[in-house]
């Protein structure tokens, strides 16, 4: 009697178990969409965060900035060939390698477009990030000491695999360009009708001109007196 009273006992606490929740598996992160050519977007360096940017709108040095979404921290990507340029939105200048330099520690600038081989880069990709390798130097984009001040110089520099070599392009959205507005036109309807109006306002015209001139009483005429 035990035996069944136990078997009883424990059938009843299996059948109040609650049952075992499923594991609810989430959902993958989406990824940003890919930065395309003709689209904007800020290049950030992984190690600070910062974003490069432009010092001015004329040929000046391009340096890393707490991220504004100003136009000068805004650029574009044109293909060239293998490589592309990076034009920025502020000034109209592509990054470029001050004077044509391929030693560690030349400094990135904004400059004319000129078509220089130091004006052209080639992207590549690794565990999310991007390195960008001049097409003149062979060696990658880089900030300056590893710095994480503000101001600090986008340089060129040997490929070490550091995180302050590799950057995330942040898109801020698809250039616009101006849309022209079409010429109204007319239907021909219209047309055919403000044609016709202006036919006889003119067919008037002459007709009234006729008529004041016939009806107008020639010099020297002699008025009737009444008897």
């Amino acid at each position: 009697m035990a035996t069944k009273a136990t078997n009883k006992a424990t059938a009843k606490s299996a059948a109040t178990k609650p049952a075992a929740k499923k594991a609810v598996r989430k959902a993958p992160a989406k990824r940003p969409a890919a930065v395309k050519a003709g689209d904007e977007f800020m290049i950030v360096n992984r190690r600070t965060g910062k974003a490069i940017q432009a010092t001015s709108t004329d040929n000046s040095p391009v340096v890393q900035a707490d991220i504004s979404k100003s136009d000068a921290q805004i650029w574009t990507m044109v293909k060239s060939g293998t490589a592309c340029k990076f034009i920025n939105k502020a000034s109209g200048r592509v990054l470029d390698v001050m004077l044509e330099g391929t030693e560690n520690g030349t400094w990135a600038q904004i400059w004319d477009d000129v078509d220089g081989k130091s004006q052209l880069w080639t992207v590549t990709t690794g565990g999310g990030y991007k390195k960008l390798v001049n097409s003149l130097s062979g060696k990658v984009l880089d900030i300056a000491g590893m710095s994480e001040e503000d101001g600090a110089p986008a340089q060129i520099w040997e490929s070490t695999g550091g995180a302050n070599q590799q950057w995330k392009f942040v898109s801020v959205g698809a250039a616009k360009k101006p849309v022209r507005k079409p010429v109204a036109r007319k239907p021909m309807a219209e047309k055919a009708q403000a044609a016709a109006k202006a036919d006889v306002k003119t067919a008037v015209k002459k007709v009234q001109k006729k008529t004041a001139a016939t009806t107008k009483k020639p010099r020297g005429a002699v008025k009737k007196t009444s008897k």
